[in-house]
C-alpha cells in the first residue's frame, strides 16, 4: 500500500476545507520563558500521525531555551498537508497557557490548527466527530527556508508566533493534541514546524504510595497441631 493510499484509508473525510468554525478569542496575558514547559513534555512518548520524517526527530521540536534559533529538524507532514501530534507530560498535569509556533512562512505554512486534551484515541477516522477544546487560526509568518548546510539557526524573534488559550478550559491537561486541519497555500500538499513551544502551570501528580495492610492468615504447615485443650483455652479469642 503506498503512503498515500495508506493515509487516504485512515483519512476518509473530504478535504474542502471549510473554516466557518467559532473561533476563541483571547485577550493575551503575557508569559515568560520562565513559564516554558517543554522540559515537562515525555518527549519519549510523543507521537504523530502523517508525519515524514523520523520518530525520534519529533522530540527535537521541543526546544529548550538554549536551542530555540534551531530549525533542525523541521517536522514535515507526509501525504497531505494534516497532521495530528499528541502531546503527553511527565507524571504530572498542566495549566495551559499559550503555544508558540515556529513555522515556515511562505509555502507550506500551518492555518486552522485545533486542539485536544486527554483524548488518547484521537486519530483521522475520528477527529472530525470530535469538538475541538480550542480553535486557533496561525498567520502566514515564520521562517520561509529550509535549514541546509550551514543554516542551522536563524536569529529572529519576530518569526515566533504565540496563541493565548483559555486558561480555564486547558486545566488538567495530561495529554494534549495538536491537530492541523490546513495551510495556508491550498495549493501544496505538506505543512511544516520548526518549533513547538508550550507554556502554562505544571503540578506534579502525587503518587504516594498506598499501604494495605492484610491480615496474615496461618500456614497450617508452619504449626504444629493445635490440642483439644489448647484449643478450648483459645475459644475466649474467637469472634
Amino acid at each position: 500500500m503506498s503512503c498515500e493510499d495508506e493515509h487516504y484509508h485512515n483519512h476518509n473525510h473530504n478535504h474542502n476545507h471549510n473554516h466557518n468554525h467559532d473561533h476563541d478569542h483571547i485577550a493575551p496575558i503575557p508569559t515568560s520563558s520562565s513559564q516554558s514547559l517543554n522540559a515537562k513534555i515525555d518527549t519519549f512518548k510523543v507521537s504523530a500521525l502523517n508525519m515524514a520524517n523520523l520518530p525520534d526527530d519529533l522530540a527535537k521540536v521541543f526546544k529548550e531555551q538554549d536551542h530555540k534559533y534551531e530549525i533542525n529538524p523541521t517536522i514535515k507532514s507526509d501525504c497531505d498537508e494534516q497532521l495530528i501530534i499528541n502531546i503527553p507530560f511527565l507524571n504530572g498535569s498542566v495549566k495551559l497557557y499559550s503555544i508558540i509556533l515556529r513555522t515556515n512562512g511562505d509555502l507550506y505554512c500551518p492555518k486552522t490548527i485545533k486542539l485536544f486534551k486527554n483524548d488518547k484515541t484521537i486519530d483521522f477516522d475520528n477527529i472530525e466527530q470530535k469538538a475541538p477544546l480550542q480553535t486557533i487560526q496561525h498567520p502566514q509568518i515564520g521562517v520561509a527556508c529550509e535549514a541546509n548546510d550551514e543554516s542551522d539557526e536563524i536569529i529572529s524573534d519576530t518569526d515566533f508566533v504565540e496563541h493565548f488559550l483559555s486558561r480555564h478550559k486547558f486545566t488538567g491537561v495530561e495529554h494534549l493534541t495538536i491537530y492541523i486541519e490546513s495551510i495556508h497555500d491550498e495549493n501544496e500538499d505538506q505543512c511544516r514546524i520548526h518549533s513547538i513551544e508550550l507554556r502554562g502551570e505544571f503540578t506534579e501528580l502525587n503518587r504516594d504510595p498506598v499501604v494495605t495492610l492484610y491480615e496474615s492468615a496461618a500456614n497450617p504447615a508452619d504449626h504444629k497441631t493445635t490440642t483439644k485443650l489448647e484449643s478450648k483455652n483459645n475459644l475466649q479469642f474467637g469472634t
